[in-house]
């Protein structure tokens, strides 16, 4: 680039700069429009074909069955190992709340995924 192209361009962006500066109101107001159509288009995404379907019924099913119960055993009993180690009951919450959210959480994704407004 040319010299004389540089400031051109510099003479641009600053004019531009200073428009929406000054008009801060319009900016603001092309920002929530924008927002509203982003929010808009994303009314249907909890709807999909059933191309997925499959792994999530086989992964729900591991995480609400015994896999599921297993791992969350585990993470107690390892939780409740490291914190007699440790003599600190952190690691014991720490496996407890492992535990919970792989007993519990696919109905709490799954509730989040479906619902409607």
């Amino acid at each position: 680039m040319t010299q004389t192209a540089i400031q051109a361009f510099d003479d641009v962006s600053t004019r531009l700069v200073l428009t929406l500066m000054d008009n801060k109101k319009l900016v603001i107001g092309v920002f929530a429009v924008a927002l509203l159509l982003l929010l808009a288009f994303n009314v249907d995404a909890g709807t999909t074909a059933t191309e997925f379907k499959p792994i999530y019924d086989k992964i729900k099913d591991w995480t609400s069955g015994y896999l599921g119960k297993a791992i969350a055993l585990f993470a107690f009993l390892l939780g409740l190992g490291v914190g007699v180690a440790k003599q600190s009951p952190i690691a014991a919450i720490g496996g407890i709340v492992f535990a919970l959210f792989v007993a519990f959480g696919p109905a709490v994704l799954e509730g989040i995924a479906t619902a409607t407004l």
